[in-house]
C-alpha cells in the first residue's frame, strides 16, 4: 500500500484493532467509512489537490471525535475475541478484503496523480485525524 503516511496509518491501525473488534457495523467499520470518505475526496478533486486538501481537513476536523471514539470502542472490545480465535480469524479475512479494495484504490490513485502523496496541503489536513 503506498499512499500519504496518515493513510496507511489509518488502514493499518484499523488493521490492527478489527482483530480485537467485533462483528458488524463495527467500529472497525466505522472507521473504514472515514477512509472511504476521505478516499472520494481525494478522488473527486484529484484536479485540484489544494481544494481536496481543504475537504479533507474538513471533514477529519468534524469527524475526529467519531474516529476516535470508534477507535477506543475497538480497543475496549479487544478481549471477547481474545477468547475467541475463530471469531476474529473470520473478521480479519472479512477485513481485509475490504482494506485491500481501498489499498487498490489508493494506488491507482497515486498512479494516476502522481504527486498526491507529498502534497503538503493534504499531508497537514491526513496529519489532523492522528492528533
Amino acid at each position: 500500500m503506498r499512499f500519504i503516511s496518515i493513510s496507511k496509518g489509518l488502514i493499518i491501525a484499523a488493521t490492527t484493532a478489527f482483530v480485537m473488534a467485533c462483528g458488524g457495523g463495527s467500529p472497525a467499520d466505522k472507521l473504514m467509512g472515514h477512509q472511504e470518505k476521505i478516499l472520494s475526496i481525494l478522488e473527486s478533486n484529484k484536479s485540484d489537490l489544494d481544494k481536496a486538501a481543504t475537504e479533507v481537513k474538513t471533514y477529519v476536523d468534524a469527524n475526529k471525535a467519531n474516529m476516535k471514539a470508534a477507535m477506543e470502542e475497538m480497543m475496549k472490545m479487544g478481549e471477547a475475541l481474545k477468547a475467541d480465535p475463530e471469531k476474529a480469524a473470520k473478521m480479519m479475512a472479512d477485513f481485509g478484503e475490504k482494506k485491500d479494495a481501498m489499498e487498490k484504490r489508493m494506488e491507482a490513485l497515486e498512479k494516476e496523480v502522481p504527486g498526491i502523496k507529498d502534497h503538503a496541503g493534504i499531508k497537514a489536513a491526513m496529519a489532523g485525524f492522528a492528533d
